[in-house]
């Protein structure tokens, strides 16, 4: 008597609980894939939007909390825009490490955890912006600038928060794409892309050609991605 394999069962709608449905499993793989390709895209886009936006480009201090308060429209625009930038940026490392195996797994997690680490922080901390601006509305700059500095010098939990936060955004997508090339998924030009992306959008001070420089860097990553996992990875 031949059996049929679970790949080759074809899924009904409404079988009962316990029943494998192969073809809604590589659907939801599917799906999970093209999300690891399209979120460097997407971080680079969203990224675009964000500092085209922002009113206060270059500055810090009064004078930023000042163009906050003057333009709470525009900065809006900034900080959604780099919030779901950041969001997207740190994604790939934690997904990536599903699918990297042999060579590059230990360096893979350690992606996977800074990645956490951003991912948990650094998006959060846009929301700040429209509390700046507020209050100085209300208050004026000075107050801010005096509630901020009180902040930074007399409360560790932010440091605390701050720093292992930034370490993860810096390093997760490097050390993942170096990971994905040590397991043979990327060629090589892959992590200096990654690298190349990440110093575009930081020496430009997060200017909008900056942001579209990276956005081109990150979509060779994704295409590299997308190559890679078209297969199966190496054992």
């Amino acid at each position: 008597m031949s059996t049929r394999s679970a790949d080759t069962v074809t899924p009904t709608a409404g079988a009962p609980p316990g029943v494998k449905r192969p073809g809604l499993a590589r659907s939801g793989l599917s799906v999970r894939r093209w999300v690891l390709i399209a979120a460097p895209v997407l971080a680079g886009l969203f990224a675009i939007v964000g500092a085209a936006a922002d009113p206060a480009v270059g500055e810090d201090g009064r004078a930023l909390f000042e163009a906050y308060a003057a333009n709470p429209d525009p900065l809006q625009w900034k900080s959604v825009g780099l919030h779901y930038s950041y969001a997207f940026w740190l994604l790939p490392p934690i997904l990536l490490a599903g699918h990297v195996r042999g060579r590059g797994v230990w360096l893979a997690n350690i992606g996977a955890l800074l990645g956490w680490l951003g991912l948990t922080t650094i998006p959060g901390f846009l929301p700040v912006d429209f509390y700046d601006s507020a209050l100085t509305q209300v208050a004026g700059a000075e107050t801010t600038q005096r509630v901020s500095e009180l902040i930074e010098t007399t409360m560790w939990g932010l440091p605390a928060i701050v720093v292992p936060g930034s370490v993860g955004f810096m390093l997760a997508l490097p050390v993942a794409a170096a990971a994905a090339w040590r397991a043979g998924l990327v060629r090589w030009w892959a992590p200096l892309a990654v690298v190349a992306g990440f110093l575009a959008f930081g020496m430009s001070n997060v200017t909008w050609w900056g942001c579209a420089i990276m956005t081109v860097f990150y979509a060779v990553f994704a295409a590299e991605v997308a190559r890679g996992t078209a297969r199966p990875a190496p054992a």
